[in-house]
């Protein structure tokens, strides 16, 4: 073997020898690749040609897209490898943080589901803060990562075969920044970092933004590197709008930054010499966002450079030679993982490494499986607490050691969220509700958490509790907490508001609770209530009083839907039990209720079908007036107004089809969708609409909707033999 060995080196060396020989007598080449978003796709059609024609390369700059497509080629990645990287990555999910609603925890997915992610902001001594973008590009990082097979070792520009310059800019300075050294990953996604939607890139002590800003078609730096005879350069760069075209906010920004890009691209142009080449494809309408049709863009790259395929050959070299030099870029580390000695957690301040060593399977003395560490790197990051997580793997003596390097949200520990819902039926009601909820995390090293929130509107309500995990995994924990809610219910006969009475709510009580992985949880609690019911308006259906009972509580709630509002997978179910075992007060009455619901969710491409069944029970004396189960409005009943039918016994069952007319718009997430409802319900044993007791009632309805930063918004249209046709709008969280 060794004879072998020695035998091919031998053989790899000659062909070297001939091969510098021969890069003496040939031009040396410089390219370029400029920045333009998903556009950039078309510098992959570029390089297929150029490598199809024995056209070699001697060093490279980029821009934003063009830096990616640069790293991945100075790091051995061929073209037709990155083409068929970009045809299966799923871009809408990679503008997409998160692992999945599906794949992180119950107490997490119920807290997204109120308050939307999009309206989170830290609260520090100075003032509120707000993430650097809106996306963190978690996944786009890690993404990166397994592009250039950062898994297999820390891939350095100063180490790649081929000469390279990665320009951005300092968000804080202006300043145009090159990248000649350090890691490539980090270096690509620095140039990608597109103001207001990516958060930038901290390296070196600078905040790094994308580098389109300063310099899009990085003449200069290929001159800089390697001093070309000739210079390839091809710009993908957006064409501006026509004025007519620049009528909103968008619009504007976006021609803003085309102009920016715009102005340095003419000044980088000037460099440009007789024996220069330069391409611009034809991209049509492809815009910067369109990365679903980045294979179309690379058809037309490529279309662009066999248009000037004349003036390129002029450039080639001979097969062998060209062979070796290909050969020489392909040099990638071993393929074999590498078999891991240590697992270290980087320094936080406040987020346990305990915590996060206790989300990442990757093992002391195993083969590093880099596909499972990206798994687990993204439910970590989803966790909610850290602005970004990435990983190296290094070599430290005989030690290879996978270094976890977390990065702590610049605006945490603390956190306040806004939720807000708006909705009518056109009729007889219109409810409103702005809430917020503050979140001081990490009060200890278990992760324990303090929250308090309120909500004015339709409903009021004031909540706080301290959440205690009992182990860095968080399995168990203990929940004291404290609740008070007040809310008007609408009494109801044949469809008329008799009467209106308002209903507070006040709470104390400790639960004790098991987390079941990453999708349930079960809590067993005691809890005391001071109830209270008043008539505000009306005549008088039911009797005022005040009351005081305490008892058991018990809840279980399992949830693996991918999507809280538009699912395309998965089930949830719930169980709720309230014992009043002690009752004093006007009534005294003690009562017992049990309610249970489960949901789920089948899909067929575009289509999704979701199924729910649901009903509860007084399983123990009378309910009070506020404690009534109810139907009607929305998902609900949805041809009779809100709480239309109160009660202590029902039954509801709904089938829904929901088509999705767009896919989620990368970077924006925005999707539209079109729905057809059937539901059917009863209630029994009831205190209102007490002519239709134990009657099945069916609606049904259409409705289009759309997922947006401030949650789902619905504009539908149900009927009932029973009721009468509604229209009903709703916008924002439940």
């Amino acid at each position: 073997m060794r004879t072998i060995a020695l035998a091919l080196t031998l053989s790899f060396l000659a062909g070297g020898f001939a091969a510098a020989a021969e890069t003496e007598k040939r031009p040396k080449v410089g390219l370029v690749l400029g920045g333009g978003g998903a556009r950039g796709a078309a510098h992959i059609g570029v390089l297929e040609v150029l490598e199809e024609n024995h056209i070699p390369i001697d060093c490279i700059a980029g821009t934003s897209m063009g830096a990616l497509v640069a790293g991945a080629y100075s790091a051995g990645v061929s073209p037709q490898e990155m083409r068929a990287f970009v045809k299966k990555t799923d871009w809408a999910t990679v503008f997409d943080d998160s692992a999945g609603r599906d794949l992180v925890n119950l107490r997490r997915k119920e807290l997204d589901d109120r308050f939307t992610s999009g309206l989170e902001f830290g609260v520090g001594k100075d003032g509120l803060k707000y993430r650097s973008g809106a996306i963190a590009g978690e996944k786009l990082k890690l993404l990166f990562n397994g592009l250039v097979r950062e898994d297999l070792g820390s891939r350095d520009i100063e180490q790649l075969p081929l000469p390279i310059a990665i320009v951005a800019t300092d968000i804080g300075t202006g300043e145009r920044v090159v990248m000649r050294t350090g890691n490539l990953s980090s270096a690509m996604r620095s140039s990608m970092s597109v103001p207001g939607v990516l958060a930038p890139v901290i390296r070196d002590g600078r905040k790094l933004v994308d580098g389109g800003l300063v310099d899009n078609v990085p003449i200069g730096e290929v001159i800089e590197l390697c001093k070309p005879d000739v210079i390839i350069a091809i710009n993908v760069g957006s064409p501006l709008f026509k004025p007519e075209e620049v009528t909103g906010l968008v619009s504007v920004v976006g021609q803003m930054v085309s102009l920016l890009a715009e102005q340095n691209v003419a000044k980088s142009l000037t460099l440009m010499r007789k024996q220069d080449i330069y391409l611009r494809p034809d991209l049509g309408a492809i815009s910067s966002a369109g990365f679903d049709q980045q294979i179309e863009a690379a058809d037309l790259g490529r279309k662009a450079a066999l248009d000037v395929l004349p003036v390129l050959r002029t450039l080639s070299m001979e097969s062998r030679e060209f062979n070796i030099w290909r050969m020489g870029m392909r040099q990638i580390l071993t393929p074999k993982p590498p078999v891991i000695d240590e697992v270290r957690v980087g320094e936080t301040k406040y987020v346990a490494p305990e915590s996060i060593r206790a989300g990442i399977r990757a093992k002391e003395g195993e083969a590093l499986d880099s596909d499972k560490l990206v798994k687990d790197l993204v439910w970590v990051y989803s966790q909610g607490d850290l602005q970004s997580l990435d990983y190296s793997v290094v070599r430290e003596g005989n030690k290879t050691v996978l270094n976890v390097l977390p990065v702590e949200k610049g605006w945490g520990p603390n956190y306040i969220r806004f939720g807000v819902n708006l909705a009518t039926d056109f009729q007889s009601q219109a409810d409103y509700n702005v809430r917020a909820l503050y979140r001081r995390t990490w009060m200890n090293s278990y992760g324990g958490e303090w929250r308090l929130g309120g909500q004015i509107g339709s409903e009021q309500f004031i909540t706080t509790e301290f959440y205690q995990p009992l182990d860095y995994a968080q399995h168990t924990f203990v929940r004291p907490f404290a609740f008070f809610d007040s809310r008007q219910i609408g009494i109801y006969n044949e469809g008329d508001r008799l009467a209106d009475y308002t209903f507070r709510d006040s709470r104390i009580g400790i639960e004790g609770g098991l987390n079941i992985g990453i999708y349930g949880q079960a809590r067993l609690g005691w809890v005391h209530r001071w109830l209270n019911l008043g008539r505000d308006t009306g005549i008088e259906i039911f009797p005022s009083f005040k009351d005081r009972v305490s008892g058991p509580s018990l809840n279980i709630a399992l949830d693996t839907e991918d999507q809280a509002y538009f699912p395309t997978k998965g089930f949830q179910g719930r169980i709720d039990y309230f014992h009043a075992l002690k009752a004093t007060g006007d009534s005294g009455s003690k009562y017992a209720k049990l309610s249970g619901a489960f949901e789920g969710v089948y899909s067929i491409r575009d289509v999704s079908l979701i199924g729910e069944i649901e009903g509860g029970n007084a399983t123990k004396g009378n309910l009070p007036a506020g404690d009534l189960f109810s139907l009607g409005g929305p998902r609900r009943l949805s041809s009779f107004a809100n709480d239309q039918f109160l009660g202590e016994q029902y039954e509801y069952g709904r089938l829904e089809a929901q088509w999705r007319l767009t896919k989620p718009i990368p970077l924006l997430g925005l999707n539209f969708i079109a729905g057809a409802i059937a539901e059917a319900g009863r209630m029994r044993k009831s205190q209102t609409e007490l002519a239709l007791d134990g009657v099945w009632l069916q609606s049904y309805g259409i409705y289009i909707a759309a997922n947006t930063f401030l949650g789902p918004v619905y504009f539908g249209y149900s009927d009932s033999k029973k009721g009468e046709g509604r229209f009903y709008l709703f916008v924002g969280t439940p």
